[in-house]
């Protein structure tokens, strides 16, 4: 006999053992179907959705099945093992299993088990505000709104550099560090919005604020008009404050200071503060958005100058809003959304609240033949003034700014120098207002005026640019809400976060408007006489922006 073709026994009965191992393994994964990966350490590195597990997840042979618990599964997702050998990955939805193999070191059997437990119903109900959402969902919730924005957003590096946007991304991702209720972790995502400067990137979450704190919350009962860096009553209940008492700190905090912080919280294009400035003091959003900032107690100290220009303290209750509601102070107008009036002889006053064609159509107006019939009738009449008030005009089809400049020039013109998304620039057979654009046949050729303000935004803007960069007529009141040189825009796309259910909306169109260059990148249009109305002017209804027009047109 040959010795050296002799094993011994223990080396044979362990190749045995062996193979029926192995047999059963095969048999099993047969059986089952499961799906199987290879591993030589027992750390598995796990990424739930956006959240990437570290260092929480260890092999156990022993356990049939070692099963992980998906993080609050609210919405479909992926959920990735990764071995130091290999990686599976599932398409996982709520309320299900996912069973697969890891064999360890090619001899022990971990029977893995990822369950999707269905989100308990009571748990994000009309309370969802007030509920702490655990840390890794809002990690989850914000990489989502990164990816989105940065993958879809063309305009997001209009104001600011990409290095120092994704600085912030990356700074505000990291201060996600404990459990926030829903209103805590908005305050994350308008922050980050603001700061990118895109007036026309929105969020659900004023109405989540205002809905939250309506009801149930006490909130400081003043309403502030801010002017110049100074704050004034514009209505308030309390008779040691009557309208146009100039408030000078809130719970020691001086009012400049409230203003700039709550600034940081308003988006807008570029540097622009007038549109915050009028989101601040239009519809009594002052009390919600102190209370959603800083906080307070059921009393507030107040310091403030009386009518005598006497320093005054005194202690103020917090109250339910609808204890201390008053009308709105902002500026009310009977006029209808499309007005042509004579105010004076000799001076025409078109009036356009809106571009907005849906709004228009349920107004029961048709935009393209007021402009007809109104310019028709000023050539009539032989009026050689026009004031165009724009005011409070967010905006609305593209077609219409350039449509309105075409009856203010009698040359050919210019009006958008690009148009691009994400991922491609638009020609000019794709965009008509690309093209060199004819002015009408009956164009206006007097002296022309424009009323602008904070709340002109948007196509309103993209006109105003025209108008300025073509020395059109002169403009009056404050700077507008939209930049110069153009807007991020036109269609959105509309993401719901997961876990907190902040709604974003993102612009998908970066526009360019075809305007000279100014010393200002970001900017809006600015007026060449800034005319603003102080507190008792909107509370009086008094229109000190139109009355000034009217004088600077007889002055010359």
């Amino acid at each position: 006999m040959n010795l050296t073709s002799v094993r011994p026994i223990w080396v044979r009965d362990s190749i045995v053992v062996t193979i029926l191992f192995f047999l059963q393994i095969g048999c099993s994964i047969a059986q089952n179907k499961l799906p199987l990966i290879r591993a030589s350490s027992t750390n598995v590195l796990i990424k739930d959705g956006y959240v990437i597990r570290e260092g929480i997840w260890s092999l156990s042979p022993e356990a049939k099945p070692d099963i992980y618990t998906s993080v609050e599964p609210i919405t479909n997702k992926s959920i990735t093992f990764y071995t130091d050998l290999d990686s599976i990955s599932f398409k996982v939805t709520p309320g299900n299993t996912y069973d697969f193999i890891i064999l360890l070191n090619q001899k022990d059997t971990c029977l893995t088990r990822i369950s999707t437990g269905a989100m308990p119903t009571n748990l994000y109900t009309t309370t969802r505000s007030l509920i702490p959402i655990p840390t890794e969902l809002l990690a989850m919730d914000f990489v989502v709104f990164r990816e989105v924005l940065k993958n879809n957003h063309p305009g997001l590096y209009r104001y600011q550099t990409k290095w120092k946007v994704d600085k912030l991304l990356d700074s505000c991702l990291l201060s996600i560090d404990r459990p926030l209720t829903q209103l805590e972790f908005a305050k994350k995502i308008l922050f980050l919005i603001s700061a990118i400067q895109d007036g026309h990137t929105g969020t659900n979450i004023s109405s989540l604020l205002m809905k939250s704190y309506q009801e149930r919350t006490k909130l400081v009962p003043l309403y502030l008009y801010f002017a110049q860096n100074k704050a004034f009553i514009s209505c308030s209940r309390h008779k040691q404050f009557p309208v146009g008492t100039e408030i000078l700190s809130i719970n020691h905090k001086a009012v400049s200071e409230i203003r700039k912080e709550l600034f940081r919280y308003l988006p807008s294009d570029g540097s622009i503060e007038t549109k915050k400035n009028h989101t601040v003091t239009t519809n009594g959003a002052f009390p919600f958005l102190y209370k959603w900032i800083f906080g307070h107690g059921d009393s507030l100290v107040v310091n403030y100058r009386n009518r005598q220009g006497k320093l005054m303290t005194t202690i103020v209750a917090a109250q339910l809003a609808r204890d201390f509601e008053c009308e709105s102070n902002s500026r009310q107008s009977s006029r209808k959304e499309l007005n042509l009036s004579y105010p004076q002889p000799n001076v025409a006053l078109l009036t356009i609240k809106t571009f907005d064609e849906n709004r228009l159509r349920r107004a029961g107006l048709d935009f393209k033949v007021f402009l007809r019939e109104s310019f028709s009738e000023i050539s009539e009449k032989k009026t050689a003034n026009l004031i165009v008030d724009l005011r409070g005009n967010a905006g609305g089809l593209d077609e219409y700014g350039p449509l309105l400049y075409s009856y203010l020039t009698n040359k050919s013109f210019r009006y958008l120098a690009s148009v691009e998304s994400i991922s491609r620039k638009f020609t000019v057979s794709e965009n008509r207002l690309l093209s060199l654009l004819p002015p009408q046949e009956n164009n206006f050729k007097g002296r022309v005026f424009y009323l602008i303000n904070g709340l002109s935004f948007s196509t309103t803007v993209e006109f105003c640019a025209i108008a300025k960069s073509n020395e059109r007529g002169e403009f009056i009141g404050e700077e507008t809400g939209g930049g110069y040189y153009g807007n991020t825009s036109g269609q959105t796309i509309k993401i719901e976060l997961p876990h907190s259910r902040l709604n974003v909306i993102i612009p998908r169109f970066k526009y360019v408007n075809y305007v000279k260059k100014v010393s200002y990148r970001d900017r809006g249009v600015l007026p060449d006489y800034t005319i603003t109305p102080t507190v008792n002017d909107l509370v009086q209804q008094t229109d000190v922006q139109l009355k000034f027009a009217l004088k600077l047109v007889h002055k010359n």
